[in-house]
């Protein structure tokens, strides 16, 4: 039986951001927030409106995508799109950099960027697919993050293969055990989310909270 011990209500953030949901299933992820009483949500920005009517009075920290998950975001648009999250009530901002301008040696360029997400003064979490960087410019993005004060990253970004617990450990030796890790991309059990928090990881993203929450009922 699998260590359940952990907050997972706090531990296990709720993924809403597709695109194709119909309002009726956006309203029953929704009721299912409320009833497992889970305390951070990650979304899209256009869902920020949605998430803040349907849930109501009920209290929970909505983090804003911005530039997911293709990186695409012109730098000039960042403040306003931030604005945009921060007045519809996200809490914090879960974002993508420009990763192109490391591989051309363009590293103040990517560190003005990330600088320029933090002006929001909400809490910046930095979005890593390790599977699609090579390892040295995979190394120059969190020592970067790190020198800037960023205290959140999220590893996975839904697209790629899952993080095995050699990544994890790669990961936590260059991050320290004093950030919060988050890992999102493939977590679809019970016995997954444990095994990450067993081994050093501070939370995951899912959208299939339902799911695991089913498991931890059964049990």
């Amino acid at each position: 039986m699998p260590n359940i011990e952990y907050e997972l209500n706090e531990k296990i953030h709720a993924i809403i951001i597709n695109p194709y949901l119909s309002w009726e299933d956006f309203c029953v992820n929704c009721d299912l927030i409320r009833k497992h009483n889970i305390k951070n949500i990650s979304t899209s920005l256009n869902y920020l409106t949605d998430l803040k009517n349907c849930l109501g009075n009920y209290s929970a920290g909505i983090n804003a995508l911005i530039s997911y998950p293709l990186a695409d975001l012109p730098v000039s648009f960042i403040e306003e799109l931030v604005c945009f999250a921060k007045d519809k009530g996200a809490k914090g901002i879960e974002y993508i950099p420009n990763f192109i301008n490391l591989s051309k040696g363009n590293l103040e360029t990517f560190a003005a960027e990330i600088e320029q997400v933090k002006l929001s003064g909400l809490p910046v979490s930095i979005i890593i697919n390790k599977s699609k960087l090579q390892k040295e410019v995979f190394i120059n993005v969190i020592e970067i993050c790190l020198e800037l004060g960023i205290k959140n990253f999220q590893f996975g970004d839904g697209f790629g293969p899952p993080l095995t617990l050699n990544d994890i450990s790669e990961i936590l030796k260059i991050t320290g055990s004093q950030n919060q890790i988050k890992v999102v991309g493939g977590i679809k059990k019970l016995t997954q989310v444990i095994d990450l928090f067993d081994n050093g990881i501070s939370c995951v993203g899912t959208s299939n909270f339902y799911e695991i929450f089913q498991e931890v009922n059964v049990i």
